[in-house]
């Protein structure tokens, strides 16, 4: 997903100094070029880095000041990182094609009747929460944990749950972005269907290609976000986003630096 490995490389280890303490919280992050001399890489890496640790709510920059640490890390209550930068949606997105296509295809295996009504509860509580101009995030999120109750195994049960507020997150993000065009919202609404009728029919197969399906064309979504996404719910997104070279990424940027 990044192309540069000296700037992944740069990242991941000031990310670590900062969670163990060595860059305590309200401290100064070194100069650019103490950074830049340390690693044997350009201020422009160095730069990219920061921007990215940025993004991830580690640190804080003020124009002609060096970054100073906002936190030592940014997790949820249940451990796991919740995605704030465009990296991490997109890396969570694609850890979650490969758990919720299995997870669909049990789930069209083994669900009851029961659970299969609790599945198309929640596809039409996402329906009416549209309808009443909400966006739909808690609505979404059963949905997936409907799927995962009906694999009816309690570990997949838990592990669905263990990532709930990281997944509740990344919705509120792709949702805001497929809320802008009609074709977007249109094509979540027959994704999830698609699902749903896999599961029905008791079709593992179908259940699992339409499952991974979604999530792939979710994450094609966000790298078609419009510049308005970029100005407003994805602005903390922005910034990093800058640094992949996306053409539409300037004016999320800008907007970003203004806020």
């Amino acid at each position: 997903m990044r192309a540069c490995s000296r700037t992944d490389h740069v990242t991941e280890a000031l990310r670590t100094r900062i969670g163990r303490g060595l860059f305590p919280v309200g401290s100064k992050l070194p100069s650019e070029q103490a950074i830049a001399d340390d690693f044997q890489v350009s201020r422009t890496v160095v730069r990219e880095a920061v921007t990215r640790l940025k993004a991830d709510g580690l640190v804080e920059t003020r124009k002609g000041t060096a970054a100073r640490v906002r936190a030592s890390n940014v997790r949820s209550e249940n451990g796991l990182s919740i995605p704030r930068s465009i990296d991490g949606l997109l890396g969570f997105l694609e850890v979650r094609r490969s758990i919720e296509a299995e997870m669909a295809a049990l789930a069209a295996e083994r669900r009851t009747q029961q659970q299969c009504s609790e599945i198309r509860t929640a596809l039409r509580a996402i329906s009416l929460s549209q309808k009443a101009g909400g966006p739909g995030v808690e609505e979404d999120l059963e949905f997936h944990l409907a799927i995962g109750r009906a694999t009816s195994n309690a570990y997949w049960n838990q592990f669905v749950r263990l990532f709930a507020e990281p997944m509740r997150a990344a919705i509120r993000l792709t949702r805001a972005n497929e809320a802008r065009r009609g074709d977007f919202a249109a094509a979540v609404a027959d994704e999830h269907q698609g699902i749903y009728e896999a599961i029905r029919q008791r079709n593992p197969e179908a259940a699992r290609a339409a499952a991974r399906r979604h999530l792939e064309n979710a994450a094609a979504r966000v790298l078609l976000a419009d510049g308005a996404f970029w100005q407003q719910e994805g602005g903390t997104l922005a910034a990093d986003w800058a640094t992949q070279g996306h053409p539409g990424a300037q004016g999320g940027t800008q907007a970003a630096r203004q806020k």
